[in-house]
């Protein structure tokens, strides 16, 4: 399990970009990120490409269609700290 502090969260054509900084563990592409809805639902999505730049990680998340990209940007993720497992 990776835990990833993110600093900034956008569209990416068909897919969604978080970019954040590693703060524990490690992750690679196949596993998912957990972005917690309330005690017992979380949305997960998708590893599908991870870069590494500035000494921050950019993730993009694959999405299924248009519904689930606006679900993502909704969420307003900046500064959380999301769990990759």
């Amino acid at each position: 399990m990776a835990q990833l502090q993110v600093t900034q969260a956008s569209r990416l054509g068909k897919d969604f970009l978080i970019r954040g900084i590693l703060l524990a563990g490690s992750f690679q592409k196949g596993m998912n990120v957990h972005v917690p809805l309330n005690n017992s639902l979380d949305l997960v999505g998708p590893v599908i490409d991870i870069k590494y730049d500035n000494d921050q990680f950019e993730i993009v998340i694959g999405c299924s269609d248009q519904d689930e990209i606006e679900l993502w940007e909704m969420l307003n993720l900046n500064g959380d700290t999301l769990n990759i497992t």
